[in-house]
């Protein structure tokens, strides 16, 4: 599985324990568009929640 290189970029940010706002503002766009890249990252990954899909990213390599 491949991720886009901001999918990539958000999730290595989840990962360091950042929230939506402070993704947004590293990133210069909106949290709208945090919030929309999360939720196909979500997808993608067949996430429950933020913590899955990050313990799912490391297992695969992803980040």
């Amino acid at each position: 599985m491949t991720l886009t290189a901001r999918q990539t970029e958000v999730l290595a940010l989840i990962a360091d324990g950042h929230g939506n706002a402070a993704i947004a503002r590293q990133l210069s766009c909106s949290e709208h568009t945090v919030k929309n890249v999360i939720y196909e990252l979500m997808a993608r990954l067949q996430a429950r929640n933020r913590a899955h899909a990050v313990a799912h990213a490391v297992r695969d390599g992803l980040i």
